[in-house]
């Protein structure tokens, strides 16, 4: 059985839901990830294989690139058009190229091709929603309208959160099959030396791991700077142009170490070394409502309280586990989580449920299913 996989992200960015629910697909599924260009890092034109998963990427059109002369053409009606015409016809021939069966199984997250999309032939179309294709700070106004096109040739959707959950069912009728985000607890359980860029630096540890994007607070950041009781807050991540700039200047006050990105084999060592974990986004964005963050699933896993911004789809778990909006909440959050006796055995419980075993052989199910009715 052979799995068409029509991504936003690239297979290589970060360490995604998509890699770990479609690297966990059993025998006899093949799995074909198409993804858009990257522009200036390292695009696999060349198809690769991890696993079952083989990987590839196809000119799809996709905004705000780092190319200006591509952002110009996109930018128009016939520009978009020519995109999309180039990008159908290379994606036919490398499928034909990679003996992909006539009428695979679509996982589509990529709202830009709903042309190729209706000319394709399948068995089935299921799309993923994951993340709003409308958070980003690059998506443009013309984006909306691929957005219907896309989900009405959706036989069913698998939703990361219940807030989206509540949100598509205003917008489709189709079938919405909750399958939130998860942890890969063999990676991050078993316990890890200390990092000797932590080792050094005054305790307790407040760290944030992940992208330091916009959806950060940063009055909450000064926040957990002002209650560290004489610690260090570590931000830990990939930086953007969004937030470069504040960063730099938070970076800048005292007891704040910003380290940069770690490569995923690392990230537990880091997180079991810290004394809280936090999740310091804008709790009054609408996308941040919608999220269901991994990283939640993460530091429980490797052993840490975890304060972050309310997620619909958990219950509240002090002090392992607790929400907070204001910059007052979290004051009283953090103190609550730093206070708590150490009990790693209890968090790792309440991360368990979340392996990604379970949530890919749940999305292997659904698929299946559908196949067989």
């Amino acid at each position: 059985m052979d799995l068409l996989v029509l991504s936003e992200v690239r297979w290589g960015y970060f360490r995604t839901r998509k890699q770990f629910l479609l690297s966990r697909f059993p025998a006899p599924w093949r799995v074909f990830f198409a993804q858009p260009p990257a522009f200036g890092s390292d695009d696999p034109w060349t198809p690769r294989q991890e696993g079952r998963v083989t990987y590839f990427t196809a000119p799809f059109l996709k905004p705000g690139t780092t190319s200006a002369i591509y952002n110009a053409v996109a930018a128009t009606a016939p520009g978009r058009a020519a995109i999309e015409a180039t990008a159908e016809l290379y994606l036919r021939r490398q499928l034909a190229r990679l003996g992909v069966e006539r009428e695979p199984v679509v996982l589509v997250s990529n709202i830009y091709c709903p042309g190729l999309l209706s000319r394709l032939r399948k068995k089935l179309v299921v799309y993923d929603f994951n993340d709003s294709p409308f958070q980003f700070s690059v998506s443009p106004g013309w984006a909306r309208g691929y957005w219907p096109r896309t989900l009405r040739q959706a036989q069913a959707v698998f939703v990361v959160s219940e807030y989206y959950r509540r949100q598509l069912a205003q917008e489709t009728d189709r079938p919405l099959i909750p399958l939130g985000n998860g942890v890969e607890m063999s990676h991050f359980e078993p316990p890890r030396t200390c990092p000797s860029d932590l080792a050094t630096l005054p305790r307790p540890l407040i760290g944030y791991v992940g992208l330091l994007s916009h959806f950060l607070d940063f009055d909450v950041l000064e926040t957990l700077r002002r209650n560290r009781r004489g610690g260090t807050l570590v931000l830990l991540g990939p930086g953007t142009d969004a937030t470069r700039a504040r960063v730099a200047e938070l970076a800048g006050r005292e007891g704040v170490a910003v380290l940069g990105p770690r490569p995923y084999a690392d990230v537990p060592a880091y997180m079991q070394a810290l004394d809280a974990g936090v999740i310091p986004f804008r709790a009054s964005d609408p996308f941040v409502q919608g999220i269901n963050p991994n990283k939640v699933y993460q530091y429980l896993a490797a052993g840490a309280p975890v304060v972050t911004t309310p997620v619909l789809d958990l219950d509240e778990r002090v002090p392992d586990l607790s929400f907070a909006r204001s910059p007052q909440e979290w004051a009283a959050a953090l103190a609550r989580a730093l206070d708590a006796p150490a009990d790693a055995a209890r968090r790792r419980a309440l991360a368990r449920p979340h392996d990604w075993d379970a949530l890919a052989a749940r999305m292997v199910g659904e698929i299946e299913a559908r196949l067989a009715s």
